[in-house]
């Protein structure tokens, strides 16, 4: 009984192993699997890595036009933060006034001499900073007047088309030299129109500042000579400016 009994149970057991194996193969697979090693659908990942799209490409280029305007060089060794162009409205002014009334187009007489044409031609003959050069002592040739006497205001900032018609004073010059470089291929980022103190007259005054050559230029409508901003000791920047945005200049505490 003993022997039957117990070859009965092990007859039982090959045929209960035989079935499972026969009819559920699966689940001697999956007991064998780790848990990292199972394959998983397609259905829940979604589609593989070589399909997933890229980034948006005009988020990238909105992300680079963010960045546009920032400082390739510190100006007068200051450190600058930026601001929205809407906190300065009377660049927004000179914006949008600038486009309604543009100068630099076929025929425009700058002066008696010199047209437009005339003077891009003249222009391309110089590169770098002999073509700020050139354009520092185009402009600086123009009478200085104040806005007091040519507006009736204190302070007031001209487009080129109105400084061709009256001349203008420190910004008036920064402003037309910024849109005519822009012609000649400077991009506007490159530039900025910068409000400085200058520290030996003790009087606000604006300049325009080109990033060229690994350092930041000024034009300047006292002087035709174009040097590097490190040769400005006594001027003191305020904010600064150009199509992309605004920025508010301090000081930076010397290293211990």
């Amino acid at each position: 009984m003993e022997r039957c009994s117990l070859f009965s149970i092990r007859r039982g057991l090959w045929g209960l192993l035989f079935v499972v194996l026969c009819f559920c193969p699966a689940l001697v697979v999956h007991a064998a699997e780790k848990p990292g090693d199972r394959p998983v659908s397609a259905d829940t990942v979604g589609p593989p890595p070589a399909e997933i799209p890229a980034e948006d490409e005009s988020q990238e280029q909105n992300k680079a036009d963010a960045d546009k305007g920032g400082a390739k060089t510190k100006i007068f060794d200051t450190v600058e933060f930026k601001r929205p162009l809407s906190s300065l409205p009377g660049w927004l002014s000179v914006l949008n006034r600038n486009k309604e009334s543009p100068i630099f187009v076929a025929g425009r007489a700058f002066n008696k001499g010199t047209t437009w044409e005339q003077f891009r031609d003249q222009a391309k003959k110089f590169k770098d900073l002999d073509l700020l050069r050139f354009v520092t002592k185009f402009w600086n040739s123009w009478p200085y007047k104040e806005d007091i006497a040519n507006w009736g205001v204190e302070d007031y900032w001209e487009i080129p088309a109105e400084f061709l018609q009256k001349s203008g004073d420190c910004e008036d010059y920064a402003i037309i030299k910024y849109f005519t470089l822009k012609e000649l291929g400077i991009p506007p980022e490159d530039m900025r129109i910068v409000v400085v103190r200058d520290t030996i007259r003790n009087l606000g005054h604006a300049i325009l500042v080109v990033y060229m050559q690994n350092d930041a230029y000024v034009l300047d409508n006292l002087s035709n000579v174009v040097l590097s901003n490190t040769r400005f000791r006594h001027y003191s920047p305020q904010y600064s400016v150009n199509e992309y945005g605004r920025w508010a200049h301090l000081k930076g505490r010397p290293a211990k």
